[in-house]
């Protein structure tokens, strides 16, 4: 026997609730951070690149100090004791190196 017209069309409407559902659960949810985010990095250092593109991924907004100019050298010397980057200051704890888990950590 046929569904009927109204079966059908509940049939269609729980399907593409379901399908839309799906959808929304593989949006990854924003990330981001609340604290204060400063990486001191060089342009040409490839950890310094992995750390950029781990707060691009998580959306995590931040300020970049150029640690090859002088003036952030003597910044960092005095904060830090050497210029070694990448180093990420989250919220006022530091990150040392490319460690995503600690990043997400301290923005939770």
């Amino acid at each position: 026997m046929p569904r009927s017209t109204s079966a059908i069309r509940r049939s269609n409407l729980i399907v593409a609730a379901a399908a839309a559902l799906l959808c929304l659960a593989s949006i990854p949810a924003e990330a981001g951070c609340n604290k204060k985010v400063v990486m001191y990095n060089a342009s040409w250092c490839p950890y310094c690149r992995q750390v950029r593109a781990i707060l691009a991924r998580n959306h995590i907004k931040y300020t970049t100090l150029d640690a090859t100019t002088q003036q952030v050298q003597e910044v960092m010397l005095l904060k830090f004791g050497d210029t070694a980057v990448p180093r990420t200051v989250i919220g006022g704890t530091l990150v040392e190196g490319v460690d995503e888990s600690r990043i997400k950590q301290l923005c939770r």
